[in-house]
């Protein structure tokens, strides 16, 4: 290998390159020059870092939020539209509840003064509460089955009216 004459003089004159070496105050001022440039570089990365992990905390944050509020609320406007019948349904379960219920009470006051009474209303309403328990077993089948549906309502009917009947009969 050819070697290149510069590089030659080199290899030569090692020793006569050497013997000059720089001031202590050369490497004082390269060794604080450093240092700032190394001290001010971690600044800006976590600084950096700072600002995208609040970027991604938003983010998440949105999402948990777009995920918990905003969608069910639409799931359950779609759900509504879609079927109205379904949304009668409950509307009447929740009326009618209230009503019987309320109509129970004024009932069970009487059961002490009538004790076959008790007997009485609370098969009628066993027989009822069973024949309504098969027909959500059948809407849970068939789920926009309008027949199934309007049989619901017309057992909660037949309970106001037996609660209405027996407190018409009875004079507590």
């Amino acid at each position: 290998m050819k070697e290149d004459r510069f590089e030659k003089f080199v290899k030569d004159n090692r020793d006569d390159f050497d013997v000059h070496s720089p001031s202590p105050e050369v490497w004082d001022k390269l060794n604080k020059q450093l240092q700032v440039e190394s001290s001010k570089k971690p600044k800006k990365s976590r600084h950096w870092l700072n600002i995208a992990a609040m970027i991604a905390l938003i983010i998440a944050g949105s999402g948990v939020v777009v995920t918990n509020l905003v969608l069910p609320k639409n799931k359950l406007q779609i759900a509504q539209e879609m079927d109205p019948e379904l949304r009668e349904l409950i509307e009447a379960e929740a009326y009618y509840a209230h009503q019987v219920n309320g109509k129970m009470k004024e009932i069970r006051r009487c059961y002490q003064l009538i004790p076959e009474l008790q007997m009485e209303v609370e098969n009628d309403l066993q027989e009822l509460e069973s024949m309504y328990n098969s027909l959500k077993t059948d809407l849970k089948e068939n789920i926009s089955n309008k027949e199934v549906i309007e049989a619901m309502i017309e057992n909660n009917r037949f309970r106001m009216k037996l609660v209405d009947d027996v407190l018409a009969q009875i004079n507590c």
